[in-house]
Protein backbone atom coordinates (compact mmCIF):
# COMPACT_ATOMS: atom_id res chain seq x y z
CA UNK A 1 0.00 0.00 0.00
CA UNK A 2 1.48 3.37 -1.00
CA UNK A 3 1.77 6.32 1.32
CA UNK A 4 -1.28 8.10 -0.14
CA UNK A 5 -3.57 5.13 0.41
CA UNK A 6 -2.16 4.64 3.91
CA UNK A 7 -2.84 8.29 4.68
CA UNK A 8 -6.45 8.03 3.40
CA UNK A 9 -7.10 4.86 5.38
CA UNK A 10 -5.70 6.53 8.49
CA UNK A 11 -7.97 9.54 8.07
CA UNK A 12 -11.02 7.32 7.52
CA UNK A 13 -10.20 5.30 10.62
CA UNK A 14 -9.95 8.51 12.61
CA UNK A 15 -13.24 9.86 11.26
CA UNK A 16 -15.35 6.74 11.78
CA UNK A 17 -15.41 6.98 15.63
CA UNK A 18 -16.18 10.70 15.43
CA UNK A 19 -19.04 10.17 12.96
CA UNK A 20 -20.44 7.33 15.05
CA UNK A 21 -20.24 9.42 18.23
CA UNK A 22 -21.97 12.40 16.61
CA UNK A 23 -24.63 10.12 15.11
CA UNK A 24 -25.33 8.47 18.44
CA UNK A 25 -25.49 11.86 20.18
CA UNK A 26 -27.98 13.18 17.62
CA UNK A 27 -30.09 10.04 17.97
CA UNK A 28 -30.10 10.29 21.76
CA UNK A 29 -30.95 14.01 21.79
CA UNK A 30 -33.80 13.44 19.33
CA UNK A 31 -35.03 10.63 21.56
CA UNK A 32 -34.87 12.87 24.63
CA UNK A 33 -36.80 15.59 22.79
CA UNK A 34 -39.49 13.12 21.72
CA UNK A 35 -39.65 11.67 25.22
CA UNK A 36 -40.11 15.21 26.60
CA UNK A 37 -42.99 15.89 24.21
CA UNK A 38 -44.68 12.62 25.10
CA UNK A 39 -44.22 13.28 28.80
CA UNK A 40 -45.78 16.73 28.48
CA UNK A 41 -48.81 15.25 26.70
CA UNK A 42 -49.17 12.49 29.27
CA UNK A 43 -48.92 14.83 32.27
CA UNK A 44 -51.27 17.32 30.64
CA UNK A 45 -53.92 14.64 30.18
CA UNK A 46 -53.49 13.56 33.80
CA UNK A 47 -53.76 17.13 35.06
CA UNK A 48 -56.84 17.77 32.94
CA UNK A 49 -58.57 14.74 34.43
CA UNK A 50 -57.69 15.44 38.04
CA UNK A 51 -58.40 19.17 37.79
CA UNK A 52 -62.04 18.45 36.97
CA UNK A 53 -62.63 17.37 40.56
CA UNK A 54 -59.86 19.29 42.34
CA UNK A 55 -60.76 21.74 45.09
CA UNK A 56 -61.45 25.25 43.83
CA UNK A 57 -60.05 28.51 45.19
CA UNK A 58 -56.65 27.00 46.01
CA UNK A 59 -53.16 28.40 45.40
CA UNK A 60 -51.73 26.95 42.19
CA UNK A 61 -48.09 27.03 41.09
CA UNK A 62 -47.90 26.94 37.29
CA UNK A 63 -44.67 26.49 35.34
CA UNK A 64 -42.03 24.17 33.96
CA UNK A 65 -39.54 21.82 35.66
CA UNK A 66 -38.44 24.47 38.16
CA UNK A 67 -42.03 24.48 39.40
CA UNK A 68 -42.62 20.75 39.04
CA UNK A 69 -39.54 19.90 41.13
CA UNK A 70 -40.59 22.23 43.92
CA UNK A 71 -42.43 20.46 46.80
CA UNK A 72 -44.91 23.31 47.16
CA UNK A 73 -47.34 21.41 49.41
CA UNK A 74 -44.61 20.99 52.05
CA UNK A 75 -42.86 24.31 51.55
CA UNK A 76 -46.09 26.29 51.91
CA UNK A 77 -47.63 24.08 54.63
CA UNK A 78 -47.53 26.96 57.12
CA UNK A 79 -49.45 29.16 54.69
CA UNK A 80 -52.06 26.42 54.29
CA UNK A 81 -52.29 25.99 58.06
CA UNK A 82 -52.78 29.72 58.57
CA UNK A 83 -55.26 30.32 55.75
CA UNK A 84 -56.86 26.93 55.12
CA UNK A 85 -55.89 27.38 51.48
CA UNK A 86 -54.24 24.26 49.94
CA UNK A 87 -51.29 24.66 47.58
CA UNK A 88 -51.24 22.67 44.33
CA UNK A 89 -48.44 22.06 41.85
CA UNK A 90 -49.22 22.24 38.14
CA UNK A 91 -45.67 22.35 36.78
CA UNK A 92 -44.54 20.20 33.85
CA UNK A 93 -40.89 19.72 32.93
CA UNK A 94 -39.60 20.90 29.54
CA UNK A 95 -42.59 23.13 28.91
CA UNK A 96 -42.48 26.40 27.03
CA UNK A 97 -45.00 29.23 27.12
CA UNK A 98 -46.53 27.82 23.94
CA UNK A 99 -47.50 24.51 25.55
CA UNK A 100 -48.52 26.25 28.77
CA UNK A 101 -50.88 28.49 26.85
CA UNK A 102 -52.51 25.42 25.34
CA UNK A 103 -53.17 23.74 28.69
CA UNK A 104 -53.76 26.57 31.18
CA UNK A 105 -57.55 26.56 30.84
CA UNK A 106 -58.13 22.84 31.42
CA UNK A 107 -55.35 22.14 33.91
CA UNK A 108 -55.40 25.36 35.95
CA UNK A 109 -58.22 27.79 35.36
CA UNK A 110 -60.90 25.12 35.70
CA UNK A 111 -59.98 25.16 39.42
CA UNK A 112 -60.62 28.93 39.65
CA UNK A 113 -57.50 29.41 41.80
CA UNK A 114 -57.37 32.00 44.53
CA UNK A 115 -53.68 32.61 43.82
CA UNK A 116 -51.93 31.68 40.58
CA UNK A 117 -48.12 31.77 40.85
CA UNK A 118 -46.55 31.72 37.37
CA UNK A 119 -42.95 31.05 36.38
CA UNK A 120 -42.14 30.54 32.71
CA UNK A 121 -39.83 31.46 29.86
CA UNK A 122 -36.48 29.79 30.56
CA UNK A 123 -37.17 26.90 28.19
CA UNK A 124 -38.30 29.32 25.49
CA UNK A 125 -34.93 31.06 25.81
CA UNK A 126 -33.18 27.69 25.39
CA UNK A 127 -35.15 27.17 22.17
CA UNK A 128 -34.18 30.66 21.00
CA UNK A 129 -37.77 31.94 21.06
CA UNK A 130 -37.84 35.70 20.76
CA UNK A 131 -38.56 37.49 24.05
CA UNK A 132 -41.47 39.33 22.48
CA UNK A 133 -43.11 36.05 21.53
CA UNK A 134 -42.69 34.85 25.11
CA UNK A 135 -44.40 38.03 26.31
CA UNK A 136 -47.20 37.59 23.77
CA UNK A 137 -47.89 34.04 25.02
CA UNK A 138 -47.90 35.12 28.66
CA UNK A 139 -50.14 38.06 27.82
CA UNK A 140 -52.64 35.66 26.30
CA UNK A 141 -52.53 33.54 29.46
CA UNK A 142 -53.20 36.60 31.61
CA UNK A 143 -56.11 37.62 29.39
CA UNK A 144 -57.55 34.10 29.49
CA UNK A 145 -57.25 34.00 33.28
CA UNK A 146 -59.11 37.29 33.61
CA UNK A 147 -61.88 35.90 31.42
CA UNK A 148 -62.21 32.40 32.87
CA UNK A 149 -61.31 33.07 36.52
CA UNK A 150 -61.71 36.80 37.14
CA UNK A 151 -61.19 36.60 40.90
CA UNK A 152 -57.78 34.90 40.63
CA UNK A 153 -54.87 36.83 42.10
CA UNK A 154 -52.09 36.43 39.52
CA UNK A 155 -48.45 36.50 40.62
CA UNK A 156 -45.97 36.64 37.74
CA UNK A 157 -42.42 35.74 38.69
CA UNK A 158 -39.25 36.99 37.06
CA UNK A 159 -37.26 34.18 35.45
CA UNK A 160 -34.49 32.99 37.76
CA UNK A 161 -30.83 33.48 36.76
CA UNK A 162 -28.54 30.60 35.79
CA UNK A 163 -25.03 29.66 36.87
CA UNK A 164 -22.70 28.61 34.07
CA UNK A 165 -19.28 29.48 35.45
CA UNK A 166 -19.21 26.85 38.21
CA UNK A 167 -20.46 23.86 36.23
CA UNK A 168 -18.29 20.78 35.84
CA UNK A 169 -20.77 18.20 34.54
CA UNK A 170 -21.00 17.91 30.75
CA UNK A 171 -24.78 17.48 31.08
CA UNK A 172 -25.06 20.72 33.08
CA UNK A 173 -22.99 22.56 30.49
CA UNK A 174 -25.13 21.14 27.70
CA UNK A 175 -28.49 22.13 29.21
CA UNK A 176 -27.21 25.64 29.98
CA UNK A 177 -25.56 26.27 26.62
CA UNK A 178 -28.42 28.31 25.14
CA UNK A 179 -29.52 30.01 28.36
CA UNK A 180 -27.83 33.24 29.41
CA UNK A 181 -28.43 35.84 32.08
CA UNK A 182 -28.37 38.76 29.65
CA UNK A 183 -31.43 37.42 27.81
CA UNK A 184 -33.06 36.53 31.14
CA UNK A 185 -32.53 40.06 32.43
CA UNK A 186 -33.99 41.55 29.27
CA UNK A 187 -37.02 39.25 29.47
CA UNK A 188 -37.57 40.12 33.12
CA UNK A 189 -37.74 43.81 32.30
CA UNK A 190 -40.43 43.03 29.73
CA UNK A 191 -42.28 40.79 32.20
CA UNK A 192 -42.37 43.59 34.75
CA UNK A 193 -43.70 46.02 32.17
CA UNK A 194 -46.40 43.52 31.21
CA UNK A 195 -47.39 42.98 34.84
CA UNK A 196 -47.71 46.72 35.43
CA UNK A 197 -49.75 47.13 32.26
CA UNK A 198 -52.07 44.26 33.20
CA UNK A 199 -52.28 45.32 36.86
CA UNK A 200 -51.12 41.97 38.25
CA UNK A 201 -48.51 41.23 40.92
CA UNK A 202 -44.91 40.97 39.71
CA UNK A 203 -42.23 39.48 41.92
CA UNK A 204 -38.51 39.39 41.19
CA UNK A 205 -36.72 37.19 43.74
CA UNK A 206 -33.41 37.33 41.91
CA UNK A 207 -31.87 39.73 44.41
CA UNK A 208 -32.09 36.85 46.91
CA UNK A 209 -30.54 34.39 44.49
CA UNK A 210 -27.63 36.03 42.69
CA UNK A 211 -23.96 36.14 43.59
CA UNK A 212 -21.57 39.04 43.03
CA UNK A 213 -21.32 38.10 39.34
CA UNK A 214 -25.07 38.19 38.78
CA UNK A 215 -25.32 34.40 38.51
CA UNK A 216 -27.49 32.01 40.49
CA UNK A 217 -25.59 31.27 43.70
CA UNK A 218 -23.97 27.86 43.49
CA UNK A 219 -25.25 26.95 46.95
CA UNK A 220 -28.81 27.51 45.67
CA UNK A 221 -28.64 25.06 42.73
CA UNK A 222 -27.62 21.49 41.94
CA UNK A 223 -27.14 21.94 38.19
CA UNK A 224 -26.89 25.67 37.50
CA UNK A 225 -30.53 25.89 36.40
CA UNK A 226 -32.85 24.31 38.96
CA UNK A 227 -32.90 25.49 42.58
CA UNK A 228 -32.06 23.06 45.33
CA UNK A 229 -33.93 23.13 48.64
CA UNK A 230 -31.93 26.10 49.91
CA UNK A 231 -32.88 27.98 46.77
CA UNK A 232 -36.54 27.04 47.02
CA UNK A 233 -36.63 28.17 50.66
CA UNK A 234 -35.21 31.59 49.73
CA UNK A 235 -37.80 31.89 46.96
CA UNK A 236 -40.62 30.77 49.26
CA UNK A 237 -39.90 33.49 51.80
CA UNK A 238 -40.37 36.13 49.11
CA UNK A 239 -43.47 34.57 47.50
CA UNK A 240 -45.21 34.09 50.85
CA UNK A 241 -45.47 37.86 51.20
CA UNK A 242 -47.52 38.11 47.98
CA UNK A 243 -50.10 35.37 48.64
CA UNK A 244 -53.61 36.31 49.65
Amino acid sequence: MNKKKTWIVGIVCMLIPIILTVGIAIFLFQGIATMGENEIRHKTVNYEEISKTSMKQTTVFFGDSITELCPVEDLYAMYTKQTGNPVINRGISAETTTTMLKRIEKTVLVMEPKNLVMLMGINDIAQKVDNQQIINNIHQMITLTKQKSPHTHMILQAVYPVNKSERESLYDKFQLRDRDNETIHSLNQMLEELAVKENITFINVNSYLVNENGELKNEFTFDGLHPNMQGYLAIRDAIMKTLK
